[in-house]
């Protein structure tokens, strides 16, 4: 949703949620044009997500913590952020169930010596 899109990241929260019943699967996207990327939209159509917002960041943690007129309070907000999505996440904690507060993602890659450097980074 936010500066990159990863379609992979709605398939691995929506489709477990269905697989346990969660009878509502919200997806919230930010969008900079005024639509969410076709890719998303997709990826959630195949996971099952039964409404997309366009929000994302803290605005979205905000609106599906505490409800809005046109977001319902959700039950459970999950997915990745940035350092901000994870402050708002730790601040509604109690409020609205979370998934974790993430910090940074880790990353390892092996190559020999035949690698080059510059992909490798």
């Amino acid at each position: 949703g936010g500066k990159a899109l990863y379609p992979s990241t709605v398939l691995m929260n929506a489709i477990p949620a269905k697989v346990a019943g969660v009878p509502r699967v919200v997806m919230c996207s930010p969008t900079a044009s005024g639509a969410i990327d076709p890719c998303l939209l997709v990826a959630a159509d195949l996971a099952g997500v039964d409404e997309v917002y366009r929000v994302g960041g803290v605005q979205a943690i905000g609106a599906l913590a505490y409800g809005t007129k046109q977001i319902p309070r959700a039950d459970k907000i999950v997915g990745p952020g940035n350092m901000y999505v994870a402050a708002a996440k730790r601040a509604v904690y109690g409020t609205v169930d979370i998934d974790m507060i993430a910090g940074p993602s880790e990353l390892l890659v092996i190559a020999d010596e035949s690698a080059d450097p510059a992909h490798c980074a």
